[in-house]
């Protein structure tokens, strides 16, 4: 995504900041529960209770989190960190969470 450009929406666990998009330091340190428990062998619906547990608010802002949410973070590349993107997550977690995924 090219950080100039008009598009509204961008990855839960980023802010704009003008034309540059910033790491939103809350919702990165979810991101990177979220990879952590899933490398730590929790299954989405785990994770998806862990968070509605402790009253972390979904991208959305609801309460509930979706396991098909949290699928989509655990696979959303931005997270590795662009041009575009400052990283969130090492390509090691990344790529040990994609191996897992494979194997659910």
């Amino acid at each position: 995504m090219n950080p100039e450009s008009a598009q509204k929406r961008i990855s839960f666990g980023y802010n704009r900041d003008g034309a540059r998009i910033i790491i939103n330091e809350g919702q990165a340190a979810c991101v990177k529960l979220i990879f952590d428990y899933y490398l730590h062998d929790k299954s989405l619906a785990e994770i998806k209770d862990i968070l509605e547990g402790a009253n972390i608010p979904s991208p959305q802002n609801k309460p509930i989190w979706g396991k098909q949410t949290l699928s989509n973070i655990l696979s959303n590349p931005h997270y590795l960190g662009s041009d575009t993107y400052p990283a969130i997550i090492t390509q090691d977690a990344f790529d040990k969470v994609q191996y897992l995924k494979t194997k659910k």
